[in-house]
């Protein structure tokens, strides 16, 4: 049998299709039927020679899902007919690879650009500085006079001001003069601050696409449809201890299915619970070295106890009031002996939130926090009780 993943490719029954991290396109892409919908708005004017006057921000806590939606997008262009040029910002070589994809040279010519990078030769080596007289504005406006263009740029958080200010000015030009071409940004939650540096005030009118965790119904499926798909079956308590364990976050639920793939390696039986039992522990062991990274993070930016004090607030609950984790967080500062003004604690609120430990969502009109990963605030307590107690042991003597 053949599985088929969200992007039409074919994978044998007996390889694993679960590929935590990559950013591939997984085996099924559950949930984000309203950002693929609003995606595939974009691309089909796009690819009738109508362009949207507006461009396309996500982002997102890492693990969620951005480049895997801006995979989807660039696939769905190219079966559209749209030219595409997809680049990583943070590539050391980006800026120079898009000034290569969009010149019109062939492309080992394209190729020879990138080791020109100072030369002064037209049509090489081409630096940002250049753009102030149109050598930008003329690439794009070439390209998009032959055919509909789709820039699709991922970890754009890291793309260079002066290059960011340009391109989303020259692209705005364009669409003004009814030019075919479309911009996708994708990077984490820090994005839209990085493009508030940028002299180019109109971004904010774009079309805003955060992304968060799955919820439930949609983490289970992100699990069992693959499985299905080979005629495998997960009956409702395994799904239940999935979602539970994955606490919806879309790198977890790839990294279970890898998981119960490769330990149930017998077709003709379904995913038990017991299945799911016995693995876990395999799972977990993964998830905690995963976790380990957030909390250095969390320790480098000076953040734990402050980290620490925001799990304790949100407990078993999903959700909390701005106002609430604030007040904590500034709290928090203060038993630090670290100043707590309004200016520090969204500051704090920043980084946690550029981290991926909190993430701020909207329910209609309302506000609120949510945990980036509940089960890594559990993480981060339970460390910080064992450093407190730790401590107090050393300074009895008993240590």
């Amino acid at each position: 049998m053949r599985l088929l993943d969200a992007g039409g490719r074919e994978a044998a029954s007996g390889r694993n299709p679960f590929d935590p991290g990559r950013g591939g396109l997984p085996p099924y892409m559950a949930g984000r039927a309203r950002e693929r919908s609003v995606l595939r708005s974009h691309l089909d004017a796009l690819g009738e020679g109508r362009p949207y006057h507006s461009d396309v921000v996500l982002y997102g806590p890492r693990g969620n899902g951005k480049t895997v939606l801006l995979e989807w997008a660039v696939r769905y262009a190219r079966s559209l007919a749209i030219r595409v040029i997809s680049l990583s910002m943070g590539e050391s070589e980006a800026q120079q690879s898009l000034l290569a994809g969009l010149s019109l040279l062939p492309g080992w010519a394209a190729r020879l650009l990138r080791r020109f990078r100072e030369a002064r030769v037209p049509g090489f080596g081409i630096r940002m500085s250049d753009s102030e007289d149109g050598v930008l504005t003329r690439m794009l406006t070439r390209k998009a006079c032959r055919r509909p263009l789709l820039l699709a740029l991922d970890e754009a958080h890291r793309m260079d001001r002066v290059l960011g200010g340009d391109l989303l000015n020259i692209v705005q030009r364009l669409q003004r003069q009814d030019r075919p071409v479309t911009l996708i940004l994708a990077g984490t939650p820090d994005l839209p601050r990085h493009l508030n540096t940028m002299d180019a005030s109109f971004w904010d009118r774009c079309e805003d696409l955060p992304i968060g965790r799955l919820g439930p119904q949609d983490s289970a499926d992100a699990v069992r449809v693959p499985f299905e798909a080979v005629g495998r079956s997960i009956p409702p308590k395994a799904l239940d201890a999935v979602v539970r364990e994955s606490c919806g976050y879309p790198f977890f639920l790839q990294l279970l299915g890898r998981t119960l793939w490769d330990g149930c390696p017998n077709p003709s039986e379904p995913i038990s619970a017991g299945d799911v039992g016995r693995l876990l522990p395999v799972f977990q062991l993964r998830q905690r070295r995963f976790y380990g990274k957030r909390h250095e993070e969390l320790e480098k930016a000076g953040l734990e106890p402050v980290a620490a004090a925001v799990a304790a607030l949100f407990g078993d609950e999903e959700r909390q009031a701005p106002g609430r984790v604030h007040q904590a967080v500034g709290a928090s500062l203060k038993r630090s002996g670290r100043a707590a003004g309004r200016e520090e604690v969204m500051e704090a609120c920043e980084k946690l939130r550029d981290i991926g430990y909190i993430w701020r969502v909207y329910d209609g009109q309302i506000p609120a926090y949510e945990p980036g990963i509940p089960s890594l605030m559990g993480y981060v307590a339970a460390a910080s009780k064992a450093s407190v107690a730790y401590e107090d042991a050393w300074n009895r003597g008993g240590v």
